[in-house]
């Protein structure tokens, strides 16, 4: 049986062709369910999810246990599925045997009817499949960045994850995107797939270094490059992001009291300002960019306080972390440049000082002497 899931697993995707889950689902996941040890998990998981719950179901363990999208080398141009045990994953953290990936399968199965006893558990999982901005997005993620053994992809290391921002993450999503209480549902889809699942999930290109990168899942990037990210943390950027865009000058004060008082949004949110430069950020103008975009003109950014470091990894004013991220102003991105942000306030601090001993100040414009 396992021979035959392992042969279809890497038909699926060592092809030329586009990857397909629903060709992989079709022929693997019958195989998967003929485990002894899932006989009498498979009807009850069945009727707790439906047709569609228990599909998507099976996309996720499928993608989560099995696969993973590697950028391609050597030219670091486009990602494409590989199963674990692929030949690029030898000696590499990330990499896992078959026989480990099948036990890993299993024990998500296996744990799912006691996990999901817990209701906001249910509600997770339930959202994240219904309001889904990654494909085959399901609350899985690793423990620890490396085990004992040296990989992160292990059996034991990749768990149903569960933590109340997640639950909060996927409710906001929900009111943004699928509530007729919202006040745009098209610019806000729009703003989660077109910004923030890019600067929150997905890793920019980089192309020197040790660790090269485009567009992976930042927790399917190496585990020791500062682009890495556990699956929680992403969510709990897109949740700061979408935060601090509720709190664009102009956005709709009821729904942000909505929010508010559903317990989704804190009490007292400041007025978001672009870190560098101060100006309020606008809701209006941010929505007309988006909906009406100028090709290679952005003025709403998505942008690192600090620097990625890899001496910062686990600081959490550093690196890809929610303390460490926040839209920017367009004007404010070409300011900072690759200072950190307190680098580039002591910078304009400086040639402030510096105007005023030097009397470069415009008196029609500041109104000093």
């Amino acid at each position: 049986m396992s021979n035959q899931l392992k042969i279809k697993i890497e038909a699926a995707v060592n092809t030329d062709n586009d990857f397909s889950m629903v060709q992989l689902v079709s022929e693997a996941w019958p195989i998967i369910e003929t485990s002894s040890r899932l006989q009498k998990l498979i009807p009850g998981l069945r009727q707790i999810f439906g047709d569609k719950g228990y599909k998507k179901l099976s996309q996720a363990i499928l993608r989560n246990a099995f696969l993973i999208e590697l950028v391609k080398v050597p030219k670091i141009e486009t990602t494409k599925f590989r199963q674990r045990w692929y030949q690029q994953l030898d000696d590499d953290p990330r990499g896992c045997p078959f026989e480990e990936c099948f036990e890993i399968a299993l024990d998500l199965l296996e744990h799912l009817p006691e996990w999901i006893k817990n209701p906001s558990h249910a509600e997770a999982l339930k959202l994240s499949f219904d309001y889904s901005i990654l494909p085959y997005e399901a609350p899985i993620d690793y423990c620890e960045r490396l085990t004992d053994n040296g990989r992160i992809h292990s059996r034991g290391n990749l768990i149903w994850y569960y933590d109340e921002l997640i639950l909060r993450t996927l409710k906001l999503r929900k009111y943004l995107i699928g509530s007729e209480q919202s006040p745009d549902v098209s610019f806000f889809r729009q703003v989660l797939t077109d910004k923030i699942k890019v600067k929150t999930y997905l890793t920019d290109r980089v192309l020197t270094g040790d660790y090269k990168t485009n567009r992976e899942k930042r927790w399917e990037t190496h585990p020791l490059s500062v682009h890495f990210a556990e699956r929680k943390t992403c969510m709990a950027i897109e949740y700061a992001l979408v935060t601090e865009l509720c709190c664009f000058k102009g956005f709709p004060e009821s729904f942000r009291q909505r929010l508010q008082e559903e317990g989704i949004l804190a009490q007292h949110l400041p007025m978001a300002l672009c870190p560098i430069t101060g100006d309020a950020l606008s809701y209006e103008a941010f929505r007309s960019e988006l909906l009406n975009p100028t090709h290679g003109k952005s003025d709403f950014q998505v942008g690192h306080r600090n620097p990625l470091k890899h001496e910062a990894i686990n600081d959490q004013g550093s690196g890809h972390t929610a303390q460490n991220i926040s839209w920017i102003s367009a004007d404010g991105n070409r300011i900072q440049g690759s200072l950190s942000l307190d680098d580039v306030r002591i910078l304009i601090q400086r040639i402030s000082d510096n105007y005023t001993v030097h009397g470069w100040w415009p008196e029609h414009r500041t109104g000093r002497a």
